[in-house]
């Protein structure tokens, strides 16, 4: 009886170790794929922020209002990304 119960207890741990190390590659993973794609938001959200800037700076749209808020929330959200970003770096 101990020997069938110390046979399931070694089973189990096996299992579990197993099952532990792919979880642990399946974040690795899922981590990696967010990462890069964080990256490409973030740029991408630069590059929307630089061209909405440029527009904002043609003499025909130059003081509107419109665009001057869009210009102010691009760069807030911007700035929030990079706040996100460096919270997750430092972990």
């Amino acid at each position: 009886m101990v020997e069938a119960l110390s046979m399931l207890g070694i089973i189990f741990f096996v299992v579990m170790f197993f099952a532990s190390i792919w979880l642990n590659i399946y974040l690795f993973r899922k981590l990696l794929y967010f990462n890069e794609n964080f990256y490409m938001v973030s740029s991408s959200l630069d590059n929307f922020t630089k061209h909405l800037d440029q527009i904002y700076e043609l003499p025909t749209f130059y003081g509107d209002e419109t665009l001057q808020g869009l210009v102010e929330h691009s760069r807030d959200l911007r700035d929030d990304l990079s706040q996100f970003q460096q919270k997750y770096s430092e972990e």
